[in-house]
């Protein structure tokens, strides 16, 4: 079993078509994800980690499904994205 695995992986924004039909098996190792802008990378990262539903096909993280079981799924997984969001009403401690 690979640790991810997508399976006909897609996201539509209305019209626009940002990932299309996407197969991929990664097992446990580091991998890049390479692309130009536009290429459906974030978007591609975001439905593995929970933070957008596709709108079509799955993904798996472990075993657990993006969409069948989320929460499993967060709890295999860390995600720091490129511009951190930080509520600056929070302390160090929160």
């Amino acid at each position: 079993m690979a640790a991810i695995e997508t399976f006909g992986l897609t996201k539509r924004f209305e019209s626009l078509v940002a990932v299309d039909r996407l197969d991929l098996a990664i097992d446990r190792e580091i991998f890049g994800l390479l692309g130009p802008n536009g290429s459906g990378k974030t978007t591609t990262v975001k439905m593995l980690t929970t933070l957008l539903t596709p709108t079509g096909g799955d993904a798996t993280i472990c075993g657990h499904s993006v969409i069948g079981n989320p929460l499993a799924v967060r709890e295999q997984i860390s995600y720091v994205p490129q511009d951190m969001a930080v509520d600056p009403k929070l302390t160090g401690r929160e």
